[in-house]
Order: structure tokens, then C-alpha cells, then sequence
């Protein structure tokens, strides 16, 4: 699938990411089931922050993914086991090939086995139609955050991942790896691992050979 700067957010301008193909808005459609569950709450009340595949496709147009992979946050007034199963049925889309597809919310993602800058919620980026006033906030991680977060299981398709949101203007790579590294500080997992990854997929990138664990 084409990839397009111009129908996505510019992350310097934190414009929303808007839904402009079949699984993006199929993406949103599934996420507005809670809406009726939230009315009369002040703005905000749910929380939803977007990594994996479908995030990666939302941010650059590239391969999308069968399953949501979603941080969600929900106020203690809201009774999140109804929200969850009103979010446990699959969405049903329509590609661009005509092909009948379905999208569903991985229940069972956490985002706290991998590695993740401590700083991520502050980079997000808003969802068109899902912020300001509304109940519901819907946030698209950062392109340097969705790599970092890419760089633990480091699979073919991570790799890919990373290199597409590089190629797409979504990733400044001097800042991924300044990030990363520091974030692999932290991460569980093992670092020199993690360290040889963000080396291997940002050296191409990087001139005169240098060294991206150093982030000189």
C-alpha cells in the first residue's frame, strides 16, 4: 500500500492522525463502541494509546495488522470489564482489494515487556475525532516511540516497522537513538541485545559508520 505524509499527521505539529483508509476507520469504529458507555463523562475519561502493526499502518499507510495492540485507561468511575467487552467483538472492513477483513483489540497486550521511553504519553499523538471535549482520547504512539518499542522481539516485520516509519519522515533517527538507548537503561529484557538491534537497523541510515548505541 502507497505511503502518503500528506493524509497523516506531521508529528512536529502534533496535528491527529486522521482515518483515511479502511482499516484506520475501521480501527476508530471499534474503539467508539465505548462512546454509549461514557456519556455525561468529562473529557478524557478513556484513554487508548495505539502501538504494533496498526499503528504503524495509521502513521504510515504500509501493512496493517489483524489485531489492535492497545495501552487503555479508564477512570475509576468507569467500569472497565464493560468497556473491554463491548471492545471484544471484531470490526469488520472492506479493503482496498474488496476483500472482507475483521480487526480485533489483543485483550492481552501489555507494553510493560518491552522496551518503551518513560516519556511516550508526552509525544502521542491525538486520533482525529477522538480528543478535545470528547469522553474518549485516542492517542497514536509517536513514531519513535512505536520503534522503541519494536526493538525487543526485533522480528523480520519489526525491523521492516522501523525502517518504514524511517523512510515515511516519522522517525528522526539521531533522536530514536538517543531515546532508545535510554530507554533500554530500563527496559526488561537483555540490553546488549536490544542495543545490537537499534545498531543494526539505524546504521545505513547513520553517516560515516557511526556507532548508534553511542548516539554520536
Amino acid at each position: 500500500m502507497e505511503m502518503t505524509l500528506l493524509e497523516t499527521a506531521d508529528e512536529g505539529a502534533a496535528e491527529p492522525v486522521r482515518l483515511t483508509t479502511p482499516l484506520g476507520q475501521a480501527i476508530g469504529n471499534l474503539f467508539a463502541r465505548a462512546l454509549p458507555l461514557l456519556d455525561g463523562n468529562p473529557p478524557g475519561s478513556l484513554k487508548v494509546f495505539v502501538f504494533g502493526g496498526c499503528a504503524v499502518h495509521l502513521l504510515t499507510h504500509a501493512r496493517g495488522s489483524a489485531d489492535i495492540d492497545a495501552e487503555i485507561e479508564a477512570a475509576r468511575v468507569l467500569r472497565k470489564d464493560e468497556i473491554m467487552a463491548v471492545y471484544t467483538p471484531p470490526e469488520g472492513y472492506e479493503d482496498g482489494d474488496g476483500r472482507d477483513l475483521q480487526v480485533y483489540l489483543d485483550q492481552n497486550y501489555t507494553n510493560a515487556l518491552g522496551p518503551l521511553h518513560e516519556d511516550y504519553r508526552e509525544r502521542a499523538i491525538p486520533m482525529e475525532g477522538f480528543e478535545g471535549e470528547q469522553p474518549l482520547h485516542i492517542f497514536v504512539a509517536a513514531g519513535v516511540d512505536l520503534a522503541i518499542s519494536k526493538l525487543g522481539r526485533f522480528t523480520e516485520n519489526d525491523q521492516s516497522d522501523i525502517e518504514q516509519l524511517i523512510e515515511c519522515g516519522r522517525v528522526d533517527v539521531g533522536q530514536f537513538v538517543t531515546l532508545a538507548t535510554e530507554a533500554i537503561d530500563y527496559a526488561v529484557g537483555n540490553r546488549s541485545a536490544m542495543l545490537g538491534c537499534l545498531k543494526l537497523v539505524t546504521a545505513k541510515y547513520l553517516e560515516d559508520g557511526r556507532d548508534a548505541t553511542s548516539g554520536s
